[in-house]
């Protein structure tokens, strides 16, 4: 259940490994409508402890995850007020999540409030490892796969506005796992609630058969 502290810290560690280091300029020299160059503004944006400036560099469908997440939220909390005894509903949104909502009013709002950006350290590994290696196009020039020297591979996709952007929902099997959670306790809440609903109705049906007696 959730314990009221995202594993997001795994994603954005891994990020601090294999994406900080120095830049070919600041972000006022970089290009967003070349795919390296936005991947070096997504870059700085972690490095600045920026996560407002990070949303801006994420694809429509990272967004899009966000948002629908949220909405899971919404419906959670929904259920546990429609549902659950009123001695329970602290508790139960604490433990699912739906706490969050207090903070977040759409996808992008949590989406920064669940990401962690304190801890960041510097050195020469890091340095090293966030350059770009290679970068390849796709025929159509519509999306662009970036390998750093350190192995991790980002996905960047072309906007209707001609900039690019990191297709991190793809591109991060961390940023999946520090989520898991929304989905495994959507389902024990539905279970929950499932159980308490047939425990109802079991109590209903033993009243009905003892009133059909008299």
């Amino acid at each position: 259940m959730f314990d009221g502290v995202l594993p997001w810290r795994n994603l954005i560690m891994l990020c601090a490994v294999c994406l900080m280091g120095p830049l070919a300029g600041c972000s006022s020299e970089l290009d967003p409508t070349e795919p390296d160059d936005a991947y070096l503004i997504f870059r700085e944006a972690l490095f600045d402890k920026s996560a407002e400036q990070v949303w801006t560099r994420l694809d429509e469908d990272t967004r899009a995850y966000f948002e629908k997440s949220h909405g899971e939220l919404e419906e959670m909390e929904q259920d546990i007020e429609k549902y659950l005894p009123q001695a329970d509903h602290r508790l139960a949104k604490a433990q699912s999540g739906a706490i969050l909502l207090r903070a977040s009013k759409d996808g992008r709002s949590l989406f920064l409030n669940v990401m962690t950006l304190e801890g960041f350290e510097k050195d020469e590994a890091v340095e090293l490892g966030s350059r770009v290696e290679t970068l390849e196009l796709t025929e159509d020039q519509a999306t662009a796969r970036i390998t750093t020297r350190g192995g991790q591979v980002f996905y960047m996709t072309r906007g209707k506005d001609e900039q690019w952007y990191v297709m991190l929902y793809k591109s991060s099997e961390e940023l999946k796992k520090s989520m898991a959670w929304l989905e495994v306790n959507k389902v024990a809440l539905r279970q929950t609630i499932d159980d308490l609903i047939a425990e109802e109705r079991a109590r209903r049906e033993v009243i009905i058969a003892e009133l059909m007696k008299k």
